[in-house]
């Protein structure tokens, strides 16, 4: 599923996704935060996360499942 034609990731915006465990199982966990940086790398795009307990999570967007962006 291609993020982008959903919803456009900005700073400030909350997302909340479901994403693979350990970055490549089948069993997903949900992970949802206020997005801090939006960036391109080598593997594609990605996003930075932080959670309401602090936590600091860098997501890649072609792993993202149902992703809600508000």
């Amino acid at each position: 599923m291609n993020v982008f034609t959903n919803f456009t990731l900005k700073q400030g915006k909350t997302l909340l996704c479901k994403y693979p465990m350990h970055g490549t199982s089948n069993i997903l966990k949900r992970y949802g935060g206020k997005v801090e940086r939006f960036g391109f790398g080598p593997n594609g795009p990605y996003a930075v996360v932080r959670s309401k307990d602090n936590k600091v999570r860098t997501l890649r967007c072609d792993r993202m499942i149902d992703p809600v962006c508000s």
